[in-house]
């Protein structure tokens, strides 16, 4: 089964969406809508996100969409809404860096275990 997850990210005063449709049950990449780069290419030169509206998941995230660092480290967890159980949020403040090799990766699932 598969999950359609979105995020959208504010970087440098403009709007970027990244979004995957992830196989449940496996660590799955989001990319950019538009140009279908990964988050690391996207901002090869270094960034920061300043602000998120989602993340958005057809099923069950429940550690959320995680922004991982050149290491693989948790560097950010945005949480996830279920939009068929809640309205879509605002944005809210981020404040975090991103920079080549870093990746937005969702853990989806078809129910909670």
């Amino acid at each position: 089964m598969a999950s359609e997850t979105s995020i959208e990210l504010h970087v440098n005063g403009q709007p970027f969406i990244f979004n995957v449709d992830a196989t449940d049950g496996s660590s799955t990449e989001l990319t950019n809508l538009v140009s279908g780069r990964s988050i690391g290419d996207t901002f090869s030169s270094g960034a920061v996100i300043s602000h998120a509206r989602g993340a958005y998941c057809e099923n069950w995230a429940i550690s959320g969409v995680r922004l991982l660092n050149e290491q693989g480290n948790v560097s950010y967890q945005f949480p996830v809404t279920q939009l068929e159980k809640q309205n879509a949020g605002g944005l809210y403040p981020v404040g975090v860096n991103v920079a080549l090799n870093y990746q937005l990766v969702v853990t989806t699932s078809a129910t909670v275990a």
